[in-house]
Order: C-alpha cells, then sequence, then structure tokens
C-alpha cells in the first residue's frame, strides 16, 4: 500500500520522544558493578530494579523475527528505532524482515514450507483465510495478546488470529473547483444528490466519479463498489453471516446506481483498465470531480481545492456510515517458540509497555495518515492537512467494514467479479445473471 507522507513535523516530533524515552530507560537501569544497594537507595527500589535487570537479562538470549512490509513504506529507519527502544525496556530483540508488500506474502508462504518463517508476520486481509488453512498462523488470545487494546482482532470461525495496527480508511474526495464550474452548489450527500452533480460536471465538459474496475489489482470493487454500499449500510451478508447476493435487494440497488452513472456517461473513461494507482493520479491532476481512494494519498492532492468526506448514502438511509478499510495488521506464525513475547510486542505496538501507552501507536498512525486501530494511542494530527482533521472526525462517529477481508480467495473472488461487473455495465451481462455468478464465486470460495 502506497501512503502519503504529509506529516514530516510528526516524525521529527516521534524520533525526538523515542531517542529521549529510551536515554531515560538507560539512565533508570544503572547499578553498582557488585548490584549492592546504592546509598540512599531503598530496600524497595534495589528490588524492583533487581527484577526489572534479571528480566532484561532474560529477554537479552530472545530475538524475535519481524516480517512486514511497513520499514519499506515508513521514513527510513523509523520502524527500526521503535523495536531499539523495545529492546532497550525489555531486553528482547526483534529483527525486520522488510521486503515490499508484493513480495511479503510470498516470503511468508515460502517460510512456512521450508521452515523459515518469521515469528511476527504482517497480513493482508485477503490472505487471512489462507493463512489460517495452511497452519501459518496461531491464536493470539492464547498467546497472550491483550484483546483491549484493540478495537478490532481478526477472526476466523470464533478465533482470533491477527490484529490490525493501523487502520487505512478510504474516503470520498471532491474537487471543489469543478463542483463550482460546473454549477453544483454542494458536494452530494445521498445517491440522487449524487448522480444530479454528476449529470451536471459531465454537462459541462468534465470527467465527473472515477471508477477503477482494471485487474491487475482488483480492489475498485472492493474499496469503490462495495466500499459506496456499506457507507450506506449494504451487506453482502444476511443475518447469519453468510454471503448472499443472490436476490439481495440492497446490493441490487448498489449495482443499478452505478448503472445509471455508467448510461448517463458520469465514470471516468476507461474503467475496465484504470487502475487505483493511475485513478488516484488522474484525481490529483484534476481530472475527475470525485473519486474514493486512501486515506494515506491525500498528501498527493495539496494543489487542488479539495474536500474529503464520507461517501453519499442511499436516499433515506440515516444510521452510521461503514467505511471501507484496509490495515497493516500482525499476526503470530504459530511455529513460533516464543508466542508470549511475540504477543508482548503486539501489545507494546497497540498500548506500550505498560498497555496505557499508545505511543508507538499514534506516531505510525500519524507519520502514515492513517487511523490507530489501539483503544488507548492519542494521535496528533496537528501537523496535517485541514482536510485530513476534518476526515478523522467523521471516522471515528461511523463505523469500519470491509467483508473481503477473511474470505477465502479473496482475490480471485475480487477479480470475477469485477469482470461480471465490467460485462454488467457495458450491456453484456444481464444483473440477475451477474449476482447469480458472484453468489456462486462467494459460495465455492468459502467451502
Amino acid at each position: 500500500m502506497k501512503s502519503g507522507m504529509f506529516m514530516k513535523k510528526a516524525i521529527a516530533v516521534c524520533l525526538v520522544t523515542i531517542m529521549t524515552a529510551s536515554l531515560a530507560a538507560c539512565g533508570s537501569a544503572s547499578k553498582t558493578s557488585s548490584g549492592t544497594k546504592e546509598p540512599g537507595e531503598s530496600t524497595g527500589t534495589a528490588a524492583t530494579k533487581k527484577e526489572a535487570a534479571t528480566k532484561e537479562e532474560a529477554g537479552k538470549n530472545i530475538t524475535l523475527k519481524f516480517q512486514q512490509w511497513w520499514g519499506a513504506e515508513l521514513p527510513e529507519g523509523y520502524l527500526d528505532e521503535i523495536c531499539s527502544k523495545y529492546e532497550k525496556e525489555t531486553g528482547v530483540k526483534v529483527e525486520l524482515l522488510t521486503a515490499p508488500w508484493s513480495d511479503t506474502k510470498t516470503a511468508i508462504t515460502a517460510g512456512s514450507t521450508n521452515g523459515t518463517i518469521a515469528d511476527i508476520i504482517s497480513v493482508d486481509g485477503a490472505w487471512l483465510s489462507e493463512f489460517v488453512d495452511m497452519g501459518i498462523l496461531t491464536d493470539v488470545d492464547a498467546a497472550g495478546v491483550n484483546g483491549s487494546l484493540a478495537s478490532d482482532i481478526w477472526k476466523v470461525k470464533g478465533i482470533g488470529y491477527v490484529v490490525p495496527v493501523l487502520n487505512f480508511s478510504y474516503p470520498m474526495y471532491v474537487n471543489m473547483d469543478i463542483l463550482k464550474n460546473s454549477g453544483v452548489e454542494s458536494v452530494p450527500t445521498t445517491w440522487s444528490e449524487l448522480e444530479a452533480a454528476c449529470k451536471k460536471i459531465t454537462v459541462a465538459g468534465h470527467s465527473a466519479f472515477a471508477l477503477n474496475l482494471g485487474t491487475t489489482n482488483a480492489n475498485g470493487i472492493q474499496n469503490v463498489f462495495m466500499g459506496t454500499g456499506w457507507a450506506s449500510g449494504i451487506s453482502m451478508k444476511d443475518d447469519s453471516g453468510e454471503y448472499k447476493v443472490k436476490g439481495n435487494q440492497d446490493v441490487a440497488s448498489l449495482v443499478d446506481m452505478f448503472k445509471r452513472l455508467y448510461d448517463d456517461g458520469s465514470l471516468y473513461p476507461g474503467m475496465s483498465t484504470l487502475e487505483e494507482s493511475a485513478m488516484t493520479s488522474n484525481f490529483a491532476a484534476g481530472n475527475c470531480a470525485f473519486t474514493i481512494a486512501s486515506a494515506a494519498t491525500m498528501s498527493q492532492f495539496f494543489k487542488l481545492n479539495f474536500e474529503a468526506t464520507t461517501i453519499p448514502v442511499k436516499d433515506g438511509y440515516t444510521n452510521k456510515s461503514g467505511i471501507c478499510y484496509a490495515s497493516w495488521a500482525v499476526g503470530i506464525s504459530d511455529s513460533c517458540k516464543n508466542k508470549k513475547e511475540a504477543a508482548d510486542f503486539i501489545n507494546y505496538l497497540l498500548g506500550g509497555k505498560d498497555g496505557k501507552d499508545g505511543s508507538a501507536s499514534a506516531g505510525l498512525a500519524a507519520t502514515m495518515s492513517a487511523f490507530p486501530n489501539s483503544t488507548v494511542a492519542q494521535p496528533d494530527y496537528s501537523a496535517a492537512p485541514k482536510q485530513f482533521q476534518s476526515y478523522y472526525e467523521l471516522y471515528k462517529k461511523n463505523y469500519v467494514i470491509n467483508e473481503f477481508i477473511g474470505l477465502p480467495n479473496a482475490s480471485d473472488v475480487m477479480t470475477s467479479m469485477t469482470n461480471d461487473l465490467v460485462k454488467y455495465l457495458e450491456g453484456d451481462l444481464t444483473k440477475d445473471k451477474m449476482l447469480d455468478n458472484w453468489q456462486g464465486y462467494l459460495d465455492k470460495a468459502g467451502k
């Protein structure tokens, strides 16, 4: 996941905090060479220091390997500093194994096969079910992860396997200059308002709404299409939690809305080959009025007069909006020999050494233009653009959702659904047939 980095001030503050805390930790751990009580030192203080020193000494024998893509996207050395501070505080060394996102899954699955898998592994939502089926992941609750520190834990059949650390949400971006030039007086908040605005924008000679349905990375069906549905409480699942799109009138209404946008000429040209990165670049260049993309891309739009908001909802919908999200999330490999220590490091990322200090999570969130999954983190977004700060307030009032997380073979299912949606929009497939096909993909994946 490519991420915006508009917070140099926040990064500097985080690094200074880390260095200061590290020096303080070193100073508080000093003792006489004999280990006896120093002059003026109470017996309780000496006992506490001896216990801490013993724990640190024991931790020096433990090294945890952490396979992730985070280090490739964070400022150079940022993740190393977090791990260095953790080692100074606990004695446990965390060795980073960093690869791009596109190579991380391969590294994890290969490591599982040849016995070299890391202790802690970063997990994309689309990999969750596959990793569980392969026996790669262990129960994080049993390992010792403190569930009260996490707003959400990814589960399969009731067992928690993966803990998100950061959430990257997907707002709708609006080019305010295009709206003004097209005679659209306000940002649309409902489907009917969106459709009416798109018509005016198209008549004025602008492109209106970007829907990326390229299949190199078929995430438009998730982030934009279903992201629009989730905003209105539309679900691909029934009350029992089973996928149910065939005969689902709510999903059908969502399909109809996008068909109207297509028929009106309101969708950005070349949707069938448009990838997320190109869609984002086109919006940054001022080429369309509306797009739905990660909040982490917001720094690309600084030259525009834009707003970031929640996605318009179906007319008459008044409940909270579901916000599509992706995460930087971690799990513990089942073959890890130090599961408790691995769980402790995850707890540290969320809540700090004492479970009350969420500075690691808060710093990561501010640096990556993301939102913490930690229940105690208090990120400082004061250096962020005003659009990000205002969107964060909307984010906190609503809820995150992604029904593709945990779906077996999620990437293949999304690709098949995307291909069918293109055929339907272009008139080569009926709506009922498309929804029948989708049900088949989802049923097959769940077996």
